[in-house]
């Protein structure tokens, strides 16, 4: 059947010689996998530029239950985005909290509504955002918890849950994983790069502790280079 969606492109994957299987998270349907027959050949009319990663589309889909990868009928930008393809530390972020969102998401399966205009939001912002794009990604990582049953008050709250009580000695860690937690994306925080680090660690191992998906994050080491 035909359905129409809003979406948000995570990732793609190239397929044989031209087409490709994006990862695309969905109002309706949660995170589910499109194919795009012929975007990579050099005579498609449509630009794989549609399916970078944090794109915001307005989607027409075949959906069949069970089928394991759905088709694609028609596509267009919902809303276009600018600085996170052209800016080195929007891309970098983008590039990171993609892979981690691949991981995460999985099993978010049918209507998602709430969490996908988190996401739409939290990219719209981010792509209009000329300050404070150093945290960004600690933001992010933090302000999506409680869309997957996760979420905590402060960065006490992040200590105790995992039962740790070695880290509470570093009062200016925790106050700034705190104000990461209550402040709006755009606010200045500050924080130099050492404690970015720690605090992504931090956090890193708060979704160690308590999902199973993350995994190795291969982009972690490019993020750590660009922010140092």
């Amino acid at each position: 059947m035909i359905e129409k969606a809003r979406g948000i492109v995570i990732k793609y994957i190239k397929y044989q010689e031209s087409s490709i299987i994006a990862q695309i998270f969905t109002d309706e349907y949660g995170l589910t996998p499109f194919m795009i027959n012929g975007i990579r050949s050099p005579r498609s009319k449509r630009s794989i530029g549609y399916f970078q990663p944090f794109s915001i589309l307005d989607l027409v889909a075949y959906i069949k239950p069970g089928r394991e990868i759905q088709r694609l009928s028609e596509y267009k930008y919902l809303i276009p985005t600018h600085s996170i393809q052209t800016d080195i530390r929007k891309s970098t972020i983008v590039l990171f909290l993609s892979e981690i969102l691949t991981k995460l998401l999985h099993h978010e399966k049918g209507p998602q509504e709430h969490l996908f205009n988190f996401l739409m939001e939290s990219i719209v912002q981010f792509d209009q955002m000329n300050k404070a794009i150093e945290n960004y990604h600690l933001h992010f990582l933090l302000k999506i918890l409680p869309y997957l049953g996760l979420g905590v008050d402060d960065g006490e709250g992040l200590i105790r849950s995992m039962e740790l009580e070695m880290i509470h000695e570093d009062g200016q860690l925790l106050d700034f994983v705190s104000k990461i937690i209550t402040h709006e994306y755009t606010d200045v925080i500050g924080g130099n790069g050492q404690l970015r680090f720690k605090a992504l660690e931090l956090v890193l191992n708060y979704y160690h502790h308590h999902t199973d998906s993350i995994g190795e994050i291969k982009s972690l080491k490019v993020l750590h280079k660009v922010f140092q």
